[in-house]
């Protein structure tokens, strides 16, 4: 899954991508590239984000995930196959 934020903003998960994240667990890869409308965006790749990450729900069809978690998530040097 690709998120892409202007800024430092956390990202939001549809019911369905989580639902997904879960089944696929360490084959499942959640991009965010934040700082899009800056001339310096910054990527940050999680693997398994439904096992590393806590999501909020904030309705029955969508998650929250802060920008701080997945940020020190992404920096805990993830091996990438």
């Amino acid at each position: 899954e690709v998120k892409g934020r202007a800024g430092r903003d956390g990202i939001h998960m549809e019911n369905n991508e989580w639902t997904q994240a879960c089944h696929f667990g360490e084959q499942y890869w959640l991009y965010v590239v934040f700082n899009c409308a800056t001339a310096t965006p910054e990527l940050a790749r999680v693997r398994n984000p439904f096992q590393c990450l806590v999501a909020s729900a904030t309705g029955s069809a969508a998650f929250t995930i802060t920008a701080s978690a997945i940020i020190k998530v992404a920096h805990e040097g993830q091996p990438i196959n």
